[in-house]
């Protein structure tokens, strides 16, 4: 007798509302990246001394007849949206009892970054704090995308299908995996504080470290793809992440070139087009965090031991259901 993933249940059925909305919540996440990039590109980030509302409003004239009005107003409405769709998630997969329970705590601590977040980035504004600020609220956006990443696969019914591979043993790849999610969140700590201190120092480290983040990006992933190919996802995940390392590292270069040598400026709301590269590079940065959390999580999935179902609930497919055993 063997054992198999089992077959789509009413409980995994269930779960798809949640995973679509976790997705949603994503491209959510992703819009309020690219909004919160154009907003510290284009100098535009006190446009409004006032917060959670915009000049006193819940939406000011100036936000939709002024580009600094509209970037950072707009911001802040993407990052509301994402924090209510974090917590209508947590909150359908607690009183549903849906997902294992560490996917329930995943949606939770989810949750509590999304909120720390909007939290520092407000403070930020009303008390006019040091960049020091600016760079944490960003990193926490990379963090809320890597754990929503995660939350999203063990949601999803490839998590389900996964099986162990046998070929490697347990826990390979992990290390290198969770390694390069490290390099890659610190990679953009030192481009925040580049964007938010326009020091020369960090920018320059921020250009070398590319070099490295892709080195270990591509040992991490070549080692995913040759010992654990096997496993569902795995190349693809891979291809997209060496593919988007590539164009991050040209557009890099190209943002390099077109970025206002004395920094974030409201003047620069006026170079549009150099704005927008910069913001892209950002979005495509928090893209990859993305690619390597879910690859990352693919990886400690396809390593646990057989038998072990690394849910926390001790069935083996996350939501209730047990796996079927056929001849």
């Amino acid at each position: 007798m063997t054992t198999a993933p089992a077959a789509l249940s009413p409980l995994s059925g269930s779960r798809r509302g949640p995973f679509r909305l976790c997705l949603a919540l994503l491209a959510t996440a992703a819009v309020t990246v690219l909004k919160g990039a154009l907003t510290t590109s284009t100098g535009s980030g006190m446009a409004y001394p006032d917060w959670p509302l915009s000049d006193g409003q819940v939406m000011p004239a100036s936000s939709y007849t002024t580009l600094p009005g509209f970037f950072e107003h707009f911001h802040r409405v993407a990052a509301s949206a994402t924090g209510l769709l974090a917590l209508g998630l947590a909150l359908w997969l607690h009183f549903g009892r849906l997902g294992s329970p560490r996917a329930r705590a995943t949606a939770w601590t989810g949750g509590c970054l999304v909120l720390t977040q909007g939290v520092v980035g407000g403070l930020g504004v009303l008390k006019n704090l040091p960049a020091i600020t600016s760079v944490t609220h960003g990193t926490l956006a990379q963090l809320t995308f890597a754990t929503f990443a995660w939350l999203a696969y063990q949601l999803s019914d490839r998590y389900r299908a996964t099986a162990p591979v046998t070929t490697a043993p347990p826990g390979s790849g992990r290390t290198l995996a969770l390694v390069a999610l490290l390099l890659l969140v610190a990679q953009t700590v030192v481009g925040a504080v580049a964007r938010h201190t326009n020091s020369p120092h960090a920018l320059w480290t921020h250009v070398g470290n590319a070099l490295v983040v892709f080195l270990v990006a591509t040992i991490a992933t070549a080692f995913a793809v040759g010992r654990l190919g096997a496993a569902p996802g795995i190349k693809g995940l891979s291809r997209a992440i060496i593919g988007l390392m590539i164009a991050q590292i040209a557009l890099g270069f190209v943002a390099l070139a077109v970025r206002n040598p004395d920094g974030k400026r409201p003047e620069n709301v006026e170079q549009l087009g150099a704005a927008t590269v910069i913001s892209i590079h950002v979005l495509i940065g928090a893209l990859l965090t993305v690619l390597v959390a879910t690859l990352a999580a693919h990886v400690f999935r396809a390593t646990r031991r057989p038998g072990a179902d690394g849910d926390g609930d001790g069935d083996g497919d996350g939501d209730g259901a047990a796996p079927q055993a056929v001849a």
